[in-house]
Parts: C-alpha cells; structure tokens; sequence
C-alpha cells in the first residue's frame, strides 16, 4: 500500500477512537508496520473493528491478524467458526460414509480432518469429546494459518527494513555540522 494509503487507515483509526490520542511516532509507525498489507484488505479489516463493540483502537498486530484471516477467506466468504466447519464435517460424514474421506475446499478444516483421521471422526461413539477435541484443533490451526498469513503479508523478509525506514524518520533529518 502506498503511504498516502496508510495514512488514511490511522486517519480513520483517530476519528473512530476520538479518545485515543497516538503520539507522532505511533502514528509512523502504524503506518510503516500497514505498509506492506493489501490496502483493500486493510481498510476492511479496520473498518470492521470500529464497526465492531470495541472500546479502543485496536493495535497494529490485532489490523494484521484481521487482514491476515481476510486473505484467507475464499471470494470474500464470512470467516468460518469451528462450529461451521464442524456442521460441514459431519454432512460429509452423512453423504460420503466412513469408507470415502471426503476432500473439503477449507484448507484448515482439511488439516483438522487428516490430523484426526477419517475413520475416528466417524466411528468414535463419544461425539461429545471428538467434537470437543475438534474444535481446540481447529482453532489451534486456524490461528497457526493465521499467523503464517500475517508474516506472509507484513513482509517478514523486510521487517528489519521496515524498522530501518521507521527509525531514521524518528530520527529526523540529520544535524547540520557533522556529528551526531
């Protein structure tokens, strides 16, 4: 995103949350730390949080985590709950049987599945604890995707660069006469 772009998204972020009051430098580097999102994504993704019951503005990290699962929603689909995903599992367990595993187009959900194995998903007659051990599983990997997301979209490589860039406009220009 272009830096005009990213001044936008802290603009909107100062305007929703009139009693946060980000110095300067924090407003830097918000917009150093967005720079490397997807401006569109970035923008939903913000303008979500402050359509949400949030009281304060949220932090950098919180804006990539939303970009970061928004990248991995198919054609701009709600973000699946691990209940959802579960109500899928078990239609797939109804149509396809315990013989055909079924592939599902959720990659996250595919891994929960693989890493239970078909059978024991189908078979198991204690539906309560497989649900629930479905679910801590699913989560854990969704969250895990997540975070792949956003070090894919923040640009891991170039974080050193980023900061780099971030602390020489703290700095400001440097001293007339030499030293520093």
């Amino acid at each position: 995103m272009k830096e005009l772009e990213a001044k936008r998204i802290t603009t909107l972020l100062a305007a929703a949350y009139p009693s946060w009051r980000p110095s300067e430098a924090t407003l830097q580097l918000y917009e150093c730390l967005l720079r490397p999102l997807p401006p569109a994504l970035a923008e939903r993704a913000v303008l979500e949080m402050i359509h949400s019951p949030r009281e304060f503005a949220p932090p950098v990290g919180a804006i990539c985590s939303r970009v970061a699962r928004l990248a991995m929603l198919p054609g701009g689909d709600a973000e699946r709950s691990a209940e959802e995903a579960w109500g899928e599992l078990q239609a797939a367990v109804r149509s396809h049987g315990s013989y055909r595993a079924p592939r599902f187009h959720d990659p996250v959900l595919q891994r929960s599945v693989e890493a239970m194995g078909w059978s024991e998903l189908c078979g198991n007659p204690n539906v309560e604890a497989t649900r629930a051990h479905f679910f801590r599983l699913f989560e854990r990997l969704l969250e895990h995707e997540v975070a792949r997301g956003v070090e894919a979209l923040s640009a891991a490589g170039a974080l050193p660069q980023l900061i780099a860039q971030w602390s020489r406009k703290l700095a400001g220009p440097p001293a007339a006469g030499g030293e520093s």
